[in-house]
């Protein structure tokens, strides 16, 4: 088993770094593999809709013409058997920036020749899981902010292949972890238990 924690938040926080730091230390513990991508640490421009990835059918993502780091960070997507993927949320109507860009490359995951009028995605078995946590400080309304940031982090598991088994938006508290760890190592719990 290979989990990848996929850090796709677009601001620097403290209680970021401590749930992720959490994670890794508790899958450290059960002995579990895995490994931190930080978007941020990627240079990816935005997509530009050329479409020449979605032409060629295959089960695979296909490389993009893009000289950027999609391509390598791509290939760190694939070697995982299952994945945590952390945004956050700091607008109720602007999603997160660095988050829809890259989203928006994941199209590399998708079929779609210029005859087809809907892109279909590639991995038509979602054989790998996900958590998502979405670290939320907008002052939403009516949970308009979760219920948005929850859609594009659940479109863009099932793109890489992964169904979502669970799903937690975080606000801050005085003390955060002691807040949510009962609930992180029930998420936590559930990802190893139902991956392969």
């Amino acid at each position: 088993m290979f989990i990848k924690i996929i850090d796709c938040t677009e601001k620097s926080d403290k209680n970021i770094e401590d749930i992720i730091n959490f994670l890794i230390n508790y899958f450290d513990s059960l002995n579990i593999k895995n490994e931190r991508i930080k978007f941020k640490d990627f240079k990816i421009v935005k997509c530009t809709q050329c479409r020449c990835c979605t032409l060629i059918k295959s089960d695979s993502p296909t490389k993009c013409v893009i000289k950027d780091d999609m391509n390598d960070l791509l290939d760190k997507i694939e070697e995982a058997t299952a994945f945590v993927i952390v945004a956050d949320r700091n607008d109720l109507f602007n999603r997160n920036k660095l988050f829809e860009k890259v989203e928006s490359r994941l199209i590399a995951y998708h079929y779609w020749p210029y005859s087809q009028a809907h892109s279909t995605p590639r991995k038509t078995v979602l054989d790998k899981t996900s958590i998502l946590i979405n670290y939320n400080t907008t002052k939403y309304f009516m949970n308009h902010s979760f219920y948005m940031a929850r859609m594009y982090m659940e479109e863009a598991s099932i793109s890489i292949g992964a169904k979502v088994l669970d799903w937690q938006a975080i606000i801050p508290t005085k003390d955060l972890i002691k807040d949510y760890a009962k609930r992180l190592k029930e998420m936590a719990d559930k990802l190893v238990n139902n991956s392969k």
